[in-house]
């Protein structure tokens, strides 16, 4: 899959990622840093030996930061990492500045990025692609990583055998967060499909509850993204199983999904009518609340579902003193325990990963080396083991013990070591998707929230642009010779795209199914 010519994201996207870039910019006070970088910003040394990392942490977990930023100086004497922080779910805000910089010709130093699709959308728009980012594949092979961390979270970002980036943790998407004090009050058991799910939400609306779910609009369509994609998720689960399901999904982020299909029209259908259902009774002031305002409320025992990433876990633990307990007994009969966690209804026996990771910038970056070592400490045994010990995800490690502060975290762990290969997606809504189909995409689900059933047919026009878009990314990396989630004879969840032959692993002449007519 040898590179032929390069195609960026196209002028019109870049147009609107620059506009977007501006607003953001002005609206949270970053102009000033991207254009001036003003002395009231903490400033580091100006030395290459101090590295800046971009990253949408910080307001989160201060101290597991921390944690690494001391031990990362420990552990290379001389070395310091300094913070900047760009606060937004998902990195909805962060990715837009991160491309902005790159395209204006000054990337980060290093950066946080999804250890997913989503970092190819950087390295299309480098003035030289592939060569201007730090190629990890050699060093993550030193370390141990393709051989004693877990497999397919190794895949899922690595593209035809390259890494542009080192993991630093492992998250866990398609969650949903409940109360069980809040359900017993009801009594309710706790739902373990879509139906059930539907079906308690109703019950809770016939008893005057007018705060259900958790499904906050200031985080600008990312939390109505996560729930859209689990309904899907979870209903192809029902409907074909673990592993068939995973593969639609990952079908979906390759773009080619086919959405003229009988049945995944049907599957779509059933989605849309769901997700209108569950937004329906979302709790009152939901356009201005955040993720991590609106836990407050199921913890409280002020609302009862709450999809997201195990990330709740952490924020929970930090912010709220609170420890989050997995839906498996012997948990299930404790009567003390106010936030529990399940994978999504019809999603058990998939795991849909969310990692993190630190990509360090090859072009115009005199702290590359500085950076470098960051990423190795950070994706290390033990950099992962203290930045998890702060609650935050997992570690990718396959040969990790439980010293997690919180029983969730293990039993997530435990499912990472245990699901099988095929069984594997990566989050749409967190790096699965390419940063201008994610924005776009957040958009839309929020307006067929805002709009309501009337929308369901520019809905689902928007998801058919969607794919075409994806299609026409992976394209761009297929030229690039980064056509695919991992490498000869190891695909990521052991699927390979329609123009990757199977036994070659060259490029092989495909159609996508909205051109055949």
């Amino acid at each position: 899959m040898q590179a032929q010519s390069r195609i960026g994201i196209s002028k019109a996207t870049l147009t609107w990622v620059v506009t977007l870039v501006v607003v953001v910019v002005v609206l949270g006070g970053l102009l000033a840093y991207y254009v001036t970088r003003p002395p009231v910003k903490p400033t580091p040394t100006v030395s290459p030996t101090t590295v800046e990392f971009l990253t949408w942490w910080g307001p989160e977990d201060p101290q597991g930061l921390a944690w690494v930023k001391g031990n990362f100086s420990a552990y290379y004497p001389g070395y310091h990492v300094e913070y900047y922080s760009i606060p937004g779910a998902g990195g909805t805000n962060a990715k837009y500045v991160i491309l902005g910089m790159i395209e204006a010709g000054k990337p980060p130093a290093s950066f946080q990025a999804h250890f997913a699709p989503e970092v190819l959308s950087y390295v299309e728009i480098m003035p030289h692609g592939p060569s201007d980012f730090v190629n990890f594949t050699s060093i993550a092979m030193q370390m141990g990583l393709l051989s004693k961390g877990v497999t397919e979270a190794v895949l899922a970002g690595m593209f035809n055998g390259t890494m542009f980036a080192l993991p630093t943790n492992v998250h866990r998407g398609g969650m949903l967060y409940f109360n069980p004090q809040f359900l017993s009050q009801y009594g309710l058991p706790i739902p373990t499909t879509v139906e059930q799910l539907a079906n308690e939400t109703l019950y809770l609306a016939s008893k005057g509850v007018s705060c259900i779910w958790i499904i906050p609009g200031g985080d600008g369509g990312w939390d109505q993204l996560n729930l859209w994609e689990y309904i899907f998720l979870g209903l192809a689960g029902e409907e074909y199983g673990p592993e068939k399901a995973a593969q639609l999904m990952n079908e979906f982020l390759y773009g080619v999904l086919n959405l003229n299909d009988p049945a995944i029209a049907q599957l779509i259908n059933k989605t849309n009518y769901y997700y209108l259902l569950f937004t329906k009774y979302d709790c009152p002031g939901w356009q201005s609340m955040t993720w991590s305002s609106g836990l407050a409320y199921i913890i409280q025992g002020k609302a009862a579902f709450q999809v997201n990433g195990n990330w709740i876990v952490e924020y929970a633990y930090i912010w709220y003193h609170v420890v989050a307990y997995p839906a498996i007994p012997p948990y299930t009969s404790w009567t003390n325990i106010t936030l529990m966690e399940e994978p999504f209804p019809g999603t058990q026996g998939i795991y849909v990963l969310v990692i993190d990771s630190v990509a360090v910038p090859a072009y115009s970056n005199p702290y590359m080396n500085t950076a470098m070592k960051l990423a190795q400490f950070w994706s290390s045994y033990t950099g992962m083991k203290i930045w998890t010990s702060s609650a935050k995800g997992v570690t990718i490690w396959a040969n990790g013990t439980d010293y997690y502060p919180t029983p969730a975290q293990w039993f997530d762990y435990q499912q990472l070591l245990s699901t099988a290969p095929g069984a594997f997606t990566i989050a749409p809504s967190d790096g699965g998707l390419f940063d201008d189909v994610f924005s776009a995409l957040n958009t839309q689900v929020l307006n067929l929230q805002q709009i309501g059933p009337s929308y369901i047919s520019t809905f689902n026009s928007a998801l058919v642009s969607a794919e075409q878009t994806t299609y026409s990314e992976w394209m761009a990396a297929v030229k690039l010779g980064l056509g695919y989630m991992g490498y000869p004879g190891h695909p990521f969840a052991n699927y390979l795209p329609p123009w990757v032959n199977p036994t070659t692993y060259h490029y092989q002449p495909y159609t996508p199914w909205w051109q055949t007519g």
